[in-house]
């Protein structure tokens, strides 16, 4: 499982964070090294320079005045501890690595340093040699302020770098998010309209090449309908002037005007799904209804033509959906069943985790081998397995409009025997 972000977004905004928490570090290891180490080194040097001086002054003889005066300038104090007990500013004094570190260069193995925080900052130094003394010297003002502020200006720095990187991400995400929209949008056959070509030059060049991609798209989906549609206006009369011609045949030709008959009711329900191709309720409204109304009352239509089709409908709340579109659905599903598989045909609604599903289920065979992407695309049948009428454009009607709800539609072989084509729309 991976801990990353599955976005564009997500993973170019974490990556710019990580980036800056590294300079962030990389900047306060620099600026302790060159900057906070040097002080430190030198302020050391000055203390270590004049505890030498004031270790001179004791061990010569140099006037007291002068003695008095190094240790009033400088504020220096010795302590001596043995026996005695510990000063109050080394009770709460601290030891301090990088004072000490340099204190063993400038004083020798064994120094120790600590600092004391109170009024002001002191050092407390004790040197190896001098085991009983302890040296005491302010080395600057205190300011509690000053942590505060730190945290503060880093604080507001770093913010400020995560609202710029978060800007920087946005001006690529936002491009990429109507992208991704309007190819959905193409997916289910409408056309998005033309994308503004805004951004960088690389993203530019895409939307450029996205908009020319819909545009060839549209044009060939209009000349397709077109195509269709023209075709199907024109058959209309030849099997009319077929259909009459057949009227007239003697009583004695009566077994070939029936297969006549029935072929030119052939065509023309072949005519009918062109037709329901090309126009299958792209243009059509949502309206928000019950959706088991629709189904009972292409249900009822169908019992004029089939016999032993059952219900089973669960209460369903109202939701959203075409209702001319879900009524060719539900209809195509049914003439599918009984079509290419045998009665009783079982149609079902239910909510199933925040789903809404329509099952179609037939007593056929089923389908042994169930090929959906090849069953799903136009012109395609399952003549193998179920029979060879029809023109292949049921269940490409059927996707299309599952589709254009924000639905899918699928065909599973009942545990129980027989097709079962279920449609689902997630609901909100």
């Amino acid at each position: 499982m991976s801990i990353l972000p599955k976005s564009f977004f997500g993973r170019n905004t974490l990556m710019i964070a990580i980036l800056l928490v590294i300079s962030q570090f990389t900047s306060y290891v620099t600026v302790q090294h060159f900057v906070v180490d040097q002080k430190n080194r030198t302020i050391m040097y000055l203390v270590t320079n004049q505890i030498k001086l004031q270790y001179i002054g004791s061990q010569t003889d140099i006037p007291k005045n002068l003695s008095v005066g190094f240790s009033e300038t400088t504020e220096l104090e010795l302590f001596w501890l043995t026996g005695g007990p510990l000063p109050e500013g080394l009770k709460i004094a601290y030891d301090h690595l990088a004072f000490t570190e340099a204190a063993n260069a400038f004083l020798g193995e064994g120094t120790k340093v600590k600092v004391e925080v109170s009024d002001r900052v002191y050092v407390w130094v004790n040197e190896l040699s001098h085991a009983e003394y302890w040296i005491r010297m302010p080395i600057g003002e205190y300011d509690d302020s000053a942590p505060i502020s730190l945290f503060i200006f880093s604080g507001v720095i770093f913010l400020l770098s995560l609202i710029g990187a978060w800007i920087l991400v946005s001006q690529l995400h936002r491009p990429l998010k109507r992208l991704a929209f309007a190819a959905r949008e193409i997916g289910r056959g409408d056309y998005p309209g033309r994308l503004k070509e805004t951004g960088p030059q690389e993203l530019v060049a895409m939307t450029a090449a996205f908009n020319q991609m819909a545009a060839d798209v549209h044009q060939l989906e209009e000349d397709r309908t077109l195509l269709l549609a023209g075709i199907s206006h024109d058959l209309r009369t030849p099997i009319t002037r077929i259909r009459l011609s057949v009227e007239f045949l003697s009583e004695q030709d009566e077994e070939l005007k029936q297969g006549l008959i029935a072929d030119t009711q052939d065509m023309d329900d072949i005519i009918d799904q062109f037709i329901g191709y090309v126009r299958y309720g792209s243009e059509e409204q949502m309206e928000e209804g019950n959706i088991n109304e629709v189904i009972q009352q292409v249900v009822e239509a169908a019992t004029k033509q089939h016999a032993g089709i059952k219900i089973d409908l669960q209460e369903i709340d109202l939701v959203k959906f075409k209702p001319l579109a879900m009524k060719r659905l539900i209809s195509n599903l049914i003439e599918n069943a009984f079509r290419y598989g045998k009665a009783p045909v079982l149609v079902s609604s239910f909510i199933d985790k925040k789903t809404l599903k329509i099952t179609v289920r037939d007593n056929g065979k089923g389908i042994e081998d169930l090929d959906k992407a090849r069953l799903f695309q136009p012109f395609a049948r399952g003549d193998k397995a179920r029979g060879g009428k029809g023109s292949g454009l049921g269940l490409a009607i059927v996707q299309r409009i599952a589709e254009m709800h924000g639905g899918a539609i699928s065909l599973n072989n009942h545990p129980d025997g027989g097709l079962e084509a279920c449609f689902t729309i997630p609901l909100k």
